[in-house]
């Protein structure tokens, strides 16, 4: 990873500051007892013959969704994916070789009957986020915005270039068991690929009580 200029985190003109607001959906299955009907094979009113009624029916194809998705739980018989985008939870009953903390891009298809479940119809992308934890101190720029926040706020704002940054002020005394967790908490790789970034490079500076995340290409 390459160490940028002390003065490479600009907020810019704008100060762009934004908070992350996860969204959760739940998705209902509905099942048919409707009544098989059969008619008379021989003829009847039914000139070509055979059944009418839902098997005469074209079945239904299985739901299938696009999406970029963070792999939580990856185990030999199920995967665990979170959206990106939406924090829809899916769940697979394969494992089509995911390991934790990937990105996948897939095409999924869910499991008939009961359609609770996926499969990997089509594998897009598939690609790993680096998080390291770096020894050098927040950037000046970065420590400048710091001063203003309040504890326990969070801020974000957009690099020179491709990325951002976010800026966490807590309690010094927290500081160093937070970084601790951070390179195996999901919000950083979550981060990582709604930026369409693969690097991430955490930064903190104890006496100030500040964490950066800088999310890099």
């Amino acid at each position: 990873m390459t160490q940028e200029d002390e003065g490479d985190d600009s907020a810019g003109d704008n100060g762009d500051v934004r908070e992350n607001d996860p969204i959760a959906g739940m998705y209902d299955d509905t099942d048919s007892d409707e009544p098989v009907v059969p008619t008379d094979p021989t003829g009847g009113d039914d000139e070509e013959g055979g059944l009418s009624g839902p098997l005469a029916e074209e079945p239904e194809e299985p739901e299938t969704k696009y999406g970029t998705y963070y792999v939580k739980y990856a185990e030999d018989g199920a995967v665990t994916l979170h959206n990106v985008e939406t924090a829809e939870i899916v769940t697979l009953s394969e494992n089509p070789g995911f390991v934790d903390h990937e990105i996948v891009e897939v095409t999924l298809i869910a499991q008939p009957p009961m359609e609770v479940s996926y499969l990997v119809k089509e594998l897009h992308d598939q690609w790993k986020v680096d998080v390291e934890i770096s020894s050098l101190s927040p950037t000046t720029q970065t420590l400048k915005i710091a001063d203003e926040m309040d504890e326990d706020e969070v801020i974000a704002f957009e690099r020179e270039g491709d990325g951002e940054v976010h800026v966490l002020k807590i309690e010094p005394d927290r500081v160093e068991p937070t970084v601790d967790v951070l390179d195996e908490d999901e919000q950083p790789y979550k981060n990582a690929a709604r930026n369409d970034v693969d690097n991430v490079e955490i930064r903190s500076d104890e006496d100030a009580g500040v964490i950066a995340i800088r999310y890099l290409p």
